[in-house]
């Protein structure tokens, strides 16, 4: 138990981790985004785009109108890390309870207006209710409920990540099925069906979670660390640290996995030759292994560090890459086997992200501070799509990219430092 202020401004006694339980239904709720590569392949079909090679009658390998589709997810994703930054401001005036409610009920709209679809000319209203609205009412109670969380727990801020964030990608895992079940054999005629399904279902987690949420007390700075040359940072003296510029850079470059998985059931008929059924298996397999990542490296980090679990993260994601992009055919297990260590390793870094940000530059301007090194992960996850389409649909052109950001990421965690500050 633990003494925070009401609305009021009374005292009040609040167990914590009924505030984690409310955090980590709001985190499955709006999770549940990132399994919408399981309707890339509904939709070209729907819009009559999808093409199929004549010779073994199933979905072709190369697919011209993906990048456009997809670029519904991407945007979706950008538009998640720019509301962030205004995450801080909203708390701080409304409280995370109504802030969050609030994104929940624009989460289940925005899912309701993109049902409505049902030609190709409407394609700009999935990007206007997919991706922007969606985007802000998944990074607005992403953000808010993670950072108010870590500050119930300073003295356990990687494993209440872990936790988060764990939730947070277990939505894809879990909405998989659901959304499967949902859209059966019929994909066209079900799919406006399984999105107001994951529309209401959605909602209904993260309005409910939101009600176990209580906002945070505010920390001291001496009790925040044990290190004496802790300070907290306030938004403008962390933009005055090259080491908020890097950590942009890291997390951009990590970022282009969220594509990558984004786009894995397609990847799966590209490279390893699977059906749409087995392909749309690599989704949920991905997601276990996004999750058991969060769970793992949020722990580890506390015990290890964060730049030591950085670095293994980022040397495997690059041997990972590697491997998809130097096979012109990759066997199933191989596929796998990348897809997982790309999963696992962004799951463990964006769980880690927000802990080390706190680290660095302190707790009490969280929200603030982490929505804009998260940035990065908007450009990182919309960099995919649009290098994709730039490249006229050729994956290789990504993962060169990918490949080379690693190596200068690899570089910015062997070299970086905590900022030190000085008046």
């Amino acid at each position: 138990m633990q003494t925070a202020l009401s609305s009021k401004g009374q005292p009040k006694v609040v167990n914590r981790w009924l505030v984690i339980f409310g955090t980590a239904l709001v985190q499955l709720g709006v999770g549940t985004f990132y399994a919408w590569s399981i309707f890339n392949t509904p939709i070209l079909k729907m819009f009559h785009q999808l093409v199929v090679d004549p010779a073994t009658g199933k979905t072709a390998a190369v697919q011209p109108h993906l990048g456009s589709v997809s670029l519904i997810f991407s945007i979706g994703a950008l538009s998640l890390s720019l509301s962030t930054i205004f995450v801080g401001a909203l708390v701080k005036k409304f409280g995370v309870r109504k802030v969050t409610m609030s994104a929940g009920i624009l989460f289940g709209i925005a899912i309701f207006i993109a049902s409505r679809v049902s030609s190709a000319d409407q394609l700009w209203l999935y990007y206007l209710s997919a991706g922007v609205m969606l985007g802000v009412a998944d990074g607005i109670a992403y953000m808010a409920t993670l950072s108010n969380a870590i500050k119930w727990f300073p003295e356990k801020t990687g494993l209440i990540s872990g936790i988060s964030v764990a939730f947070y990608g277990l939505g894809s895992f879990v909405f998989k099925y659901i959304d499967s079940a949902v859209l059966g054999t019929n994909i066209v005629h079900n799919l406006p069906y399984a999105l107001m399904t994951w529309g209401f279902l959605s909602m209904l987690l993260i309005v409910g979670g939101a009600l176990f949420i209580h906002d945070a007390p505010e920390a001291k700075e001496e009790n925040v660390v044990d290190d004496p040359t802790h300070h907290e940072f306030t938004t403008r003296e962390m933009l005055r640290k090259p080491q908020a510029y890097l950590l942009f850079i890291a997390l951009l470059t990590i970022s282009l996995s969220v594509y990558l998985t984004g786009i894995a059931s397609n990847l799966g008929t590209n490279l390893a030759g699977l059906d749409i059924a087995q392909a749309a298996n690599i989704v949920a397999v991905v997601a276990i292994a996004n999750t058991i990542g969060r769970f793992l490296i949020g722990s580890l980090s506390d015990k290890f560090g964060r730049k030591s679990m950085f670095i293994l993260s980022y040397v495997v994601t690059f041997i990972a890459v590697a491997t998809l992009a130097f096979s012109s055919h990759l066997s199933v297990p191989a596929f796998y086997a990348a897809m997982i260590a790309v999963g696992f390793f962004f799951g463990g870094t964006i769980t880690v992200y927000p802990t080390m940000v706190g680290d660095y530059f302190g707790l009490n301007n969280h929200s603030q501070n982490y929505s804009l090194i998260y940035q990065g992960f908007g450009f990182g996850s919309l960099a995919g799509a649009v290098i994709l389409s730039l490249a006229g649909g050729n994956l290789s052109v990504v993962f060169n990219i990918y490949l080379v950001m690693l190596v200068v990421s690899l570089l910015i965690w062997i070299f970086i430092k905590k900022p030190v500050y000085k008046k």
